[in-house]
């Protein structure tokens, strides 16, 4: 391909990242010219890129109030210290304004050799954490040699670069620590969103080459999504089967037997989901990358020492500080929890009130405001306590990116569990045992109610509700919202914002009609929120916890959550795709700590199945004062059954043979080979330059076989002696010789 080829055209990175004038300007300028000390064009080697050699783009949002004349020197001196560090990191750059007022986007590119760079570093740190083990034997591409980088691999990297510390040749640019700088976000690649919709929407099953498409685009973060996702699918497929099999018999809801098989089937997935965990790892060349501990660079500490391994000068801050602030942030986490779990007491109880027993005015009307209430109240609540959690987060001090993730999926875990089973705990263990003490009190106020005895009916239909009502609610959420907003925020922006539009279109006159549709695109995208997977997450564990822990009370639990996820897998591709931002394309090797909260709530099902077998089992007398002590029996018989079948499955599983655990062997054995090889041969090469090319004696041998020793009276020891061999044999035939 020619040079011209290559810089011709919409996808031509010089079309937006033109090469800077050999002599600069001294004038000072806005910061849209301050490209000129940047790097040359660079030219993408990667055929997956279609977004104008664009790699990420920058929001940069700031007030505009003219009353205040120190905000534009504040806004000024942002930029140039913006654009300083993309710079100093050797990245391309170029300003472009937004679509609304106070706001610039700053659209970012990667040169190759910064790339190859950058590669180089990374793939020699892999090799020494053990991640990246396959193709260093091939001495005729170098370690940063981009043939065949993926389009995730490529924007990880540069996403290193952008947010890496400067002392790593990172810019260090973060949203946490540059004034202004809102969120740094990729864009979409419509070509592969449009193929990945119109290819799912045609199968019933995702399979190896789907996830690995994803991998290759998304990273391997939301693989780990969907690969768990389609795994647990096909798991739901036995226990939806059988409770399906179950209600269509007249089967007995609570049977002891299902329950147990429930609980089996519980600990069973989680141990063979951490197998395929690892066979993923191994395919997509991730293993051990939870070793590479990324230093967060909102981490600043008190004060900067040198690191006792590298070195390096790294910030510091002593454990004791770092042990109070996140002492400190338990209370902060109760109180949002404590907070969260009124509202939802509150709103439960009130459901109770006027579904049992209010029996006034407008109660076929009120009867609705319960659910309307949860549905408008506990979102917005869950989404505050988020905030908050974060807040705390942040607080904590974390030296590293896997920690504050880590503690932050654990607090968002406490808020989502009690939205989803306080309810449930409560009718069970409280409602149901003492909810008919309530009725003098209502005939002692004059209450009219219409209230009944309460059963486990109770129970099951609150059950129903959050799998069938809630889940509904979610899609509708998550999907039929986001459309509806989708039709009409453009226009409601475009009457608000007529005259910034029109300024911006002003303004982007000079560019070509390519440049202008680009420019389109990236507005409209800037516009998305971002995606998070944690809501993925906690929605597929949440559900997980209704599978396990309350399919014993209705058994369609299961048939409902396999239908569920039939249609989830592909509504989370289109919400990626088209109502959401591109997610950055992160490693994992795993799910993270979502696996630790789905073995929680397996032992919290041993827990719940056997209490509701015994409390709700024909035979038990509910208000007898002997039935809390049997229950406590049966969960702790339940308990340690759950505690012995883990033991068993695990070991079991272990114990069956994995291609990846041959692969990995196979790879560690040819690499040592590899090395060992390369010092023999050098060990060869350095004997063979001792080598005496005269022949020494009549053995024919040529190496000078004398040895120096230490202690001079010994010297005669090693006299040169040209028959070894013939002597010992003397020696020999002289001891068995007659005397």
């Amino acid at each position: 391909m020619s040079e011209q080829q290559k810089n011709t055209g919409p996808a031509s990175f010089s079309h937006l990242f033109p090469v800077p004038p050999a002599t600069p300007t001294t004038e000072e300028k806005p910061p849209t010219t301050t490209q000129q000390q940047q790097p040359a064009a660079v030219e993408h080697t990667n055929t997956l890129s279609s977004n104008a050699g664009v790699d990420y783009v920058i929001v940069f949002r700031f007030p505009t109030d003219k009353r205040d004349a120190t905000i534009e020197t504040r806004v000024r001196d942002s930029m140039i210290a913006l654009t300083a560090k993309l710079t100093r990191a050797n990245l391309c750059y170029q300003v472009k304004p937004g679509r609304t007022h106070g706001t610039l986007l700053v659209l970012v590119g990667c040169p190759t050799s910064t790339l190859e760079q950058e590669l180089e570093r990374e793939r020699i740190r892999d090799f020494l954490l053990g991640i990246r083990v396959k193709g260093l034997d091939d001495e005729d591409a170098g370690l940063g040699d981009t043939t065949g980088l993926t389009d995730a691999e490529r924007l990880r990297v540069v996403y290193e670069i952008l947010t890496g510390p400067e002392s790593d040749g990172g810019a260090n640019v973060s949203p946490n620590l540059d004034p202004y700088v809102e969120s740094i976000m990729a864009l979409h690649d419509d070509r592969f969103d449009k193929e990945w919709i119109h290819s799912w929407s045609r199968k019933w099953l995702i399979d190896k080459d789907d996830l690995t498409k994803i991998r290759n685009h998304f990273g391997e973060k939301v693989a780990y999504y969907f690969a768990f996702l389609q795994y647990y699918f096909l798991w739901l497929i036995a226990p939806a089967s059988v409770g399906g099999l179950m209600v269509m018999f007249g089967g007995r809801s609570l049977s002891i037997t299902y329950s147990l098989g429930m609980l089996i089937w519980s600990v069973t997935f989680i141990e063979m989901w951490k197998r395929k965990e690892h066979e993923l790892a191994v395919e997509w060349n991730v293993r051990n990358c939870s070793k590479h501990e990324r230093k967060r660079v909102e981490f600043k500490g008190d004060r900067t020492v040198k690191d006792q391994v590298t070195g390096e000068e790294v910030p510091y801050c002593p454990p004791w500080k770092i042990f109070t602030r996140r002492a400190m942030s338990i209370p902060g986490v109760a109180i949002g929890a404590a907070a969260l779990s009124v509202i939802v007491a509150c709103v439960f109880v009130l459901q109770l009130f006027l579904h049992e027993y209010y029996n006034g005015p407008f109660r076929q009307i009120l009867h609705y405001a319960p659910t309307i209430g949860y549905v408008l109240l506990i979102p917005t609540m869950t989404n505050i306590y988020s905030a908050w959690m974060r807040i705390l987060n942040n607080y904590e001090m974390h030296k590293t990116e896997t920690s504050w993730e880590y503690h932050y999926t654990q607090k968002i875990f406490v808020a989502n569990f009690l939205v989803a089973y306080l309810s449930l705990f409560f009718i069970a263990w409280i409602y149901i045992p003492f909810g008919d003490h309530v009725l003098p009190y209502l005939t002692e106020l004059n209450v009219s109610h219409s209230h009944q005895k309460v059963d486990f009916q109770r129970l099951r239909g609150q059950l129903v509700y959050f799998v069938v009502t809630g889940q509904l609610i979610g899609f509708a959420t998550e999907m039929i919202l986001p459309y509806a907003m989708k039709l009409v925020m453009p226009k409601v922006e475009k009457v608000l914002h007529k005259d910034e539009d029109q300024d911006a279109t002003t303004t982007d006159l000079s560019d070509d009609a390519a440049s202008s549709k680009f420019m389109q695109k990236v507005y409209k995208e800037v516009d998305l929120p971002d995606y998070n997977i944690y809501t993925d997450y906690v929605e597929m564990v949440i559900q997980f916890g209704y599978v396990s822990m309350f399919s014993s009370v209705w058994p369609l639990t299961s048939l409902c959550c396999l239908i569920n996820n039939w249609v989830e897998l592909r509504g989370d591709a289109l919400k990626i795709c088209k109502y959401t931002r591109r997610p950055i394309p992160l490693r994992a090797e795993g799910v993270g700590p979502w696996i630790g909260n789905m073995e929680t709530l397996t032992w919290l099902s041993s827990v719940t199945m056997s209490s509701f077998a015994y409390l709700f089992h024909p035979t038990t007398n509910i208000h007898s004062s002997y039935t809390p002590i049997f229950t406590i029996l049966a969960i702790l018989l339940s308990e340690h059954l759950y505690v012995a079948l883990r033991l068993v499955i695990r070991s079991s599983v272990q114990a069956l043979p994995s291609w990846s655990d041959i692969v990995v062997r196979k790879e560690e054995f040819n690499l040592k080979k590899i090395w060992l090889n390369k010092l023999m041969a050098t060990g060869k090469a350095k004997r063979a330059a001792t080598i005496d090319p005269s022949p020494s004696g009549s053995s024919g041998r040529s190496r000078d076989l004398r040895v120096e020793s230490p202690d001079p009276r010994t010297k005669s020891l090693w006299s040169i002696d040209s028959t070894p061999e013939a002597t010992a044999l003397q020696l020999i035939q002289n001891a068995f010789k007659t005397e």
